[in-house]
């Protein structure tokens, strides 16, 4: 793998925002080369190594990472690390910032307001605009609530700009352990669904939807994380009918969400 393209002095010579920008560069380049399984446990080792000793050149907190050579762990540890570099110089993350999605595993308000016992766990969603619009989505399908796995909620103003004053309704529940707090939800009744592309995944709108459901949306850039798929047990997806393999992630839950909301609706008549 490149090495890291600057010496001690010549970084230590730039802003603090120019010093996490590249970063943000050299990681997504290690990043490029998880996605297409270039990288072996030697170039992992020489990477953390040269990481760590950039990071202590500035100050921050060492690097740990993955406990083994799983390709995916590391894409999904290497994504956090580069969000953390480009939130470091409190500018707000853009859409078009984020990573590309990898591919893995593929294969009118009602006239009577009606709350219906089903929510949406966020798995890591950096987006603020993804977050308010599900929000929004959340309250206009009549569901409970979102319970958010280390992603921000509805006290924060990107949020609350996007969710144009649903997130008022709509109850959040934070954890920083989404599985955890998954497995309890499962323990209390609940089932979990997973909305991803996999091999086994059913279509949307051949799946038999029950309340007592919990839908899970993975991060923008690799998905839900492996600890929380597997607390999953079903898969849906969208079947895609044009060249692309995926549509956003808020334009997903409003797809699933009114799908689930009519079919309720219509079994209740």
């Amino acid at each position: 793998m490149d090495g890291f393209p600057f010496t001690k002095k010549k970084f230590l010579s730039l802003s603090l925002e120019n010093q996490n920008r590249r970063l943000v560069e050299w990681l997504s380049g290690f990043y490029q080369k998880l996605t297409t399984n270039r990288m072996g446990p030697a170039s992992f080792e020489l990477f953390a190594r040269q990481y760590n000793e950039t990071l202590a050149w500035t100050g921050m907190e060492a690097f740990i990472p993955p406990g083994n050579g799983d390709t995916r762990a590391w894409m999904e540890c290497i994504s956090g690390r580069i969000h953390f570099h480009r939130s470091a110089p409190g500018r707000v993350l853009r859409d078009h910032d984020l990573l590309e999605p990898v591919r893995t595993g593929d294969a009118g308000r009602s006239p009577v307001s009606r709350n219906i016992n089903c929510h949406i766990a966020l798995d890591g969603i950096r987006s603020l605009y993804n977050v308010g619009s599900i929000f929004r989505i959340c309250e206009a399908a009549g569901f409970s609530s979102i319970i958010l796995g280390n992603t921000l909620g509805k006290d924060h103003p990107g949020v609350q700009k996007t969710a144009m004053g649903a997130e008022k309704w709509v109850d959040q529940e934070m954890t920083a352990d989404l599985a955890g707090c998954l497995l309890t939800k499962k323990e209390a009744g609940f089932r979990i669904i997973g909305i991803e592309t996999m091999g086994n995944a059913q279509a949307f709108h051949e799946f038999p939807w029950q309340e007592n459901t919990i839908l899970v949306f993975g991060n923008e850039e690799y998905g839900i994380s492996s600890h929380v798929l597997e607390t999953c047990d079903d898969f849906v997806h969208i079947p895609m009918f044009g060249k692309k393999n995926s549509i956003n992630i808020a334009a997903a839950a409003a797809v699933i969400c009114f799908q689930m909301a009519a079919s309720f609706s219509i079994s209740s008549r």
